[in-house]
């Protein structure tokens, strides 16, 4: 079976740092995003770095035939520094193989921790590597790890939404209330926009990017619709009637969305609505930043099984099909200007209640919409 997406890490068999870090994408890719009964979704990821043949460091070619996609994360070292020679012929022939797919891969080099120079043939050829020496100042390795996913999730979702045609940059727009939530959601646009490695990421939060006599809700649609919705949930959140609307508005545009609970005392009514999504919990800490990034990771890698399932729900699907990237509600079903034949949504099935309901609803509005998960027609 050939994967949709498949990510692959590279790095010098004597590295020990690199065989952790390795381990540490494999761990986060094995399940992304929302999670329901234990089920999550899964990027396939391999390793490259046991030696094949003979005295050579270097591991068996990679196979990029086995997926539509390739990510190869190139972790160089000084342990690879060391075997140079060898490495700059391993990349240059796997570097000639992506070229000849087209397009299809990306190759995500991330430099050495040390400061040693990148491999001859990607330092001739311009090719960019993430400068690892700098997140030295970052506090401890589930920082740097962080950091490192968060970059890798970030290339990949860019690459296929070029792929797919689209020249713009997703951006992150970051929903909240001004009453005690505006210092959290400045906290986090200004890391983006001012973090010395530089976020490639863009954001929309209304106090920077609304203009004198703009109309907000035109605005705040168009970037809700093409956007991921990060939602800053604090106590008074789901009681403000524009809150609601950005929430509502991305579930009605079906965009990737991660609610981040920074509640800190009694919520006194919640948004009905405002449910069935992955929630985190968070504490901000005015004083230290650290807790910005793993919520971004949370971000984008729901943002990546969106477009993922969403991309191979379409594949499978037959004509006039309503693909859902998280499970049906209510919702789902009221709001729609045509009657779907079939609605397909991520495994595992619904449960028991839940399925009672939303079939009893589709009975009363689209008796002849059929309702299965992706798994059952593939």
């Amino acid at each position: 079976m050939i994967d949709l997406l498949r990510l692959h890490v590279v790095w010098d068999h004597e590295s020990t740092e690199g065989a952790r870090i390795a381990e540490q994408i494999s761990s986060h890719f094995d399940g992304i995003g929302m999670e329901r009964d234990g089920v999550a979704y899964r990027v396939p990821v391999r390793f490259a770095s046991t030696p094949w043949l003979g005295e050579t460091p270097l591991p068996r070619s990679i196979d990029l035939s086995r997926a539509q996609h390739n990510v190869i994360i190139f972790l160089h070292d000084e342990e690879m520094h060391e075997h140079r020679l060898a490495w700059n012929a391993w990349v240059s022939e796997l570097r000639k193989e992506i070229d000849r797919r087209g397009g299809k891969d990306i190759y995500v080099p991330f430099g050495s921790v040390t400061g040693e120079q990148p491999l001859d043939k990607d330092l001739n050829d311009c090719i960019q590597y993430q400068r690892r020496k700098k997140w030295g100042e970052l506090a401890n390795n589930d920082a740097r790890d962080q950091r490192l996913l968060l970059l890798i999730l970030i290339c990949v979702r860019e690459h296929l939404r070029k792929l797919s045609g689209k020249t713009q940059k997703e951006p992150i727009f970051v929903s909240h209330a001004k009453t005690d939530g505006d210092q959290s959601a400045r906290a986090i646009v200004d890391f983006i926009n001012t973090t010395q490695e530089g976020m490639p990421l863009e954001t929309f939060y209304d106090a920077t990017e609304l203009m004198p006599g703009e109309n907000y809700e035109d605005r705040f649609n168009e970037e809700i619709a093409s956007g991921t919705l990060l939602a800053i949930v604090s106590d008074v959140y789901e009681s403000r009637p524009w809150c609601v609307f950005e929430l509502t508005q991305a579930k009605r545009w079906r965009r990737p969305i991660v609610l981040a609970d920074i509640g800190g005392k009694r919520i006194s009514r919640t948004y009905p609505y405002g449910a069935n999504l992955p929630r985190v919990r968070v504490k901000p800490d005015p004083e230290d930043p650290s807790w910005i990034e793993p919520l971004l990771v949370e971000a984008m890698s729901e943002g990546l099984r969106c477009d993922l399932f969403e991309q191979q729900a379409l594949v499978a699907s037959p004509n006039n099909t309503l693909v859902l990237t998280r499970p049906p509600e209510l919702f789902d079903i009221i709001h729609r200007d045509s009657i779907p034949d079939l609605i397909i949504y991520p495994d595992p099935p619904l449960g028991d209640i839940e399925a009672a309901l939303v079939e009893r609803a589709l009975a009363a509005i689209a008796p002849t919409t059929r309702m299965v998960t992706l798994g059952e027609i593939t």
